[in-house]
């Protein structure tokens, strides 16, 4: 017996892909692969400049909107219309012409009824870049949140790592995006000042992020990823790692400490790189969410054992 049934459309992506942990149950739509930022050769500890170096497919590039939308539409016909959440790919979607995302964004909830969300990463410069009425349309549209990596408040930290931008337009960007309506969501890495650099690197980070306000802010811990720039620096003695996992407690909670935001700011450390998950609300729960870490200090035995961490 032959099987003449037609063979399913597959959605378009470029593995691996790369999303927020708060999205694990989104539809992805590949709307750009790679990172501009990486393509420029910036963020020595990312593994987005490893992978636009030697992964072809990875190469930044915004694909077609015909492309996405024709996924967008493929996707309908595998889900049947249940999917509450998308989540754009890849690093900074939000690079993606207006006019063009606003078609994307649009088509996303004329396909499936019960959507809630869409959300994309964003680099500071995709939202200075958008006018205030372009920002104001994308989250009429249904654009309702946005990732930055702010990484460090520090500025000497950013130059450092070849981040490509200054502090002041990270806090800029994410001021604006707020202002437009649409939810941010503020990651930053403990560690990535290093040894020599990290009291400044944990005091500035927590004075951007309470000059920021987003609606979410989360920490990550600096993993290193083989063949970054960021490795090199560490096998050449350029760049001495923080290990000692009271250390990189101490960082957290000073950061916590210098973060002076009106609030409410949702803030998580569920991500797989760090010692211990935090959750709380700021600036209401500040002071719960130090002595949660004064204590862990004390008792190593609350930790995530290290080999239990992950990227």
């Amino acid at each position: 017996m032959h099987n003449n049934k037609p063979k399913l459309k597959e959605m378009y992506y470029a593995e691996p892909v790369y999303r927020p942990p708060s999205e694990a149950f989104s539809l992805l739509v590949q709307a750009t692969v790679g990172c501009s930022s990486a393509a420029s050769g910036k963020c020595f500890f990312c593994a987005s400049y490893l992978f636009d170096k030697t992964l072809p497919q990875k190469g930044f590039r915004i694909r077609p909107t015909h492309e996405v939308l024709e996924d967008i539409e493929i996707a309908g016909d595998l889900y049947g219309g249940q999917v509450e959440k998308i989540f754009l790919l890849d690093s900074n979607a939000m690079v993606i012409k207006t006019q063009e995302l606003l078609k994307i964004i649009e088509k996303c909830y004329a396909t499936f009824s019960k959507l809630k969300q869409v959300s994309c990463y964003a680099c500071c410069s995709d939202i200075l870049r958008k006018s205030d009425d372009e920002l104001k349309a994308l989250r009429k549209a249904g654009l309702k949140l946005v990732f930055v990596g702010l990484e460090s408040g520090d500025q000497e930290v950013l130059n450092l790592m070849n981040k490509g931008v200054s502090v002041q337009d990270q806090i800029d960007s994410v001021v604006k995006a707020n202002k437009a309506g649409i939810q941010t969501s503020v990651t930053v890495i403990i560690g990535l000042g290093g040894r020599k650099l990290r009291r400044q690197h944990a005091i500035n980070t927590g004075k951007a992020a309470g000059a920021m306000n987003p609606t979410y802010f989360s920490a990550l811990t600096l993993m290193v990823v083989p063949g970054t720039p960021l490795d090199g620096m560490v096998k050449r003695g350029e760049f001495e790692l923080v290990t000692d996992f009271l250390e990189i407690l101490e960082e957290m909670g000073l950061m916590i400490e210098n973060i002076d935001a009106p609030g409410p700011v949702v803030f998580r450390t569920n991500h797989a790189s760090n010692y211990l998950p935090l959750r709380g609300t700021l600036p209401r729960d500040k002071e719960s969410l130090l002595k949660t870490i004064r204590s862990a200090m004390k008792d190593p035995s609350r930790l995530r054992p290290e080999s239990m961490r992950g990227l």
